[in-house]
């Protein structure tokens, strides 16, 4: 009855001419591992796991030599047919009749345990890759700032000096026209950093994947060449996404672009879109934002996968396994920066043999949401000149945008941070109509700036001018109160912006 209850199985083990052999077992294994111990003495090694089967054999001969007890783990073939984990301890007690020694064992299912431990240790590998993450992407969001303000000088002036020009000189324009081409390439780049950093600026709208995917299809084919298949599989009742179309269109692009590259001699490579459902709940689990739905978006291809050592750095703004100057490295950070900016996951699966499947989780919206329209009008907005505050710490990026101000005829005051513009704010008797402020400041940010200013000036109109928009909304710019203005800008991108602010509808 003790042998029959407890949570243990017991044996014996005899020594034989060609290693070891069960003599004895509890009745307790049939209820643990479903064979009688009849069945188990006849499977013998038979049901160890081939990858534990060494180990197992091993610590058995050490348990045959010496009077203290060995301790090992190792896994065995369910009944079922699943394999569960075992601690067995063993000691050896002395010979048995047959002139042989014999061990006594005692093996206890661990299997909960095991799963435990790896259920925690995967969520501390998580969390170490989600800070490593959040370390390089503090970093590229930083390069991409710094970066967009040069891009801002260097872009705006060529821009403003080619404005100046008369109109036959040919060769300065077309110098002219390749730095602010040059500028555009750079201000592209820069917008990857953004997305993998998750900073970039966004316009979300409701939009139907499928219907992305649908619109794109015609072009991927064509991008993708007669030696490759696209298959396209889009569930008609999913409901939609709060997203950036352009940047969802750059999200499938990469990853379709990604699977080609996979497969160079050809192939398939399938697309498709779908509602989450059971299997996908510890993904889901994942995800920093959570709906009652989510939309999946998956794209496969069958090339020879992703090898286990770089698996955790595909994600990594500028690592690439393509040839130089075959890729930036930035497609893949760029899709993993996108997604989880807008509430969603990222999950892979790659092998040999499988191929690779990259999964987007995506929560869907209830309902369609009206989107704020910024009307910019070319008439004047005053029939007198409007004072503009021009605050900014990078005194290039000030200088240019007070420059392209004055030439449209406003007036304007520059300051270098808040504290300097709450100061020259306070002390001018004729106001400050509109405030054109960088968002990230040392000191005091760009909001908290606009908010002392309009306390005792309620008509005060606000553009925001960054490279990039924090992870946070602007409550103001989403209600239409102020407007966003994002680095690199020309002197029209510039001026319609303080034209537009203050005129939503």
């Amino acid at each position: 009855m003790v042998l029959e209850n407890i949570d243990e199985i017991i044996f014996t083990l005899h020594s034989v001419t060609n290693g070891a052999a069960l003599h004895f077992v509890s009745a307790r294994v049939t209820h643990v591992l479903g064979y009688t111990p009849d069945e188990m003495i006849a499977l013998g090694n038979a049901i160890i796991h081939p990858g534990d089967l060494e180990t197992v054999q091993q610590k058995t001969r050490e348990a045959f030599r010496t009077p203290a007890t060995t301790t090992f783990q190792y896994r065995i073939r369910h009944r079922d047919g699943r394999y569960r984990w075992f601690e067995n301890r063993l000691r050896g007690v002395g010979p048995h009749r047959a002139g042989g020694r014999t061990v006594f064992g005692v093996a206890r299912d661990i299997t909960d345990r095991v799963e435990m431990e790896k259920e925690r240790r995967r969520g501390d590998e998580d969390m170490q890759q989600a800070h490593k993450m959040e370390a390089l992407g503090r970093l590229a969001g930083g390069m991409a700032h710094d970066f967009n303000n040069l891009l801002t000088t260097i872009g705006g002036n060529a821009s403003f000096v080619l404005e100046l020009l008369p109109a036959g000189e040919s060769t300065t324009r077309e110098a002219l026209g390749d730095i602010l081409a040059a500028c555009d390439r750079a201000a592209r780049f820069t917008r990857q950093l953004l997305a993998f950093s998750r900073k970039q600026v966004l316009q979300p709208e409701p939009l139907q994947i499928g219907a992305v995917v649908s619109d794109m299809q015609q072009m991927l084919s064509r991008l993708l060449g007669p030696e490759y298949e696209l298959k396209v599989d889009l569930a008609s009742d999913l409901p939609p996404i709060a997203s950036d179309r352009g940047q969802m269109e750059q999200v499938v692009m990469n990853l379709v672009v990604n699977a080609r590259d996979a497969m160079p001699l050809g192939g398939t490579i399938s697309v498709r879109a779908r509602l989450a459902a059971r299997a996908d709940q510890e993904a889901v689990a994942r995800m920093p934002s959570q709906s009652g739905k989510v939309v999946v978006l998956e794209v496969a291809d069958k090339g020879s996968g992703i090898p286990s050592e770089i698996r955790e750095r595909i994600f990594e703004p500028f690592f690439t396994t393509k040839e130089r100057g075959k890729g930036t490295g930035l497609g893949l950070a760029m899709v993993y920066g996108f997604v989880r900016q807008s509430g969603g996951h990222v999950e892979l699966v790659t092998g040999a043999g499988i191929g690779t499947t990259f999964t987007i989780y995506l929560p869907a919206v209830a309902a369609k949401q009206p989107s704020i329209a910024i009307s910019i009008s070319s008439d004047p907005i005053e029939d007198r000149a409007l004072t503009v505050m021009v605050v900014d710490d990078e005194p290039s990026v000030r200088h240019l945008a007070s420059a392209m101000l004055r030439r449209a005829g406003y007036t304007v005051i520059e300051a270098s941070d808040g504290l300097e513009a709450e100061r020259i704010a306070a002390e001018r008797k004729d106001g400050v109509d509109v405030l054109l402020t960088d968002i990230v400041m040392p000191g005091m940010r760009g909001p908290e700036l606009a908010a002392r200013l309009r306390r005792g000036r309620p008509t005060l109109r606000v553009v925001y001018m960054s490279g990039f928009r924090d992870t946070a909304p602007l409550a103001d710019v989403e209600s239409g109160e102020a407007v966003f203005l994002a680095k690199p800008f020309v002197r029209a991108a510039l001026l319609g912006a303080i034209i537009g602010v203050g005129t939503s509808a």
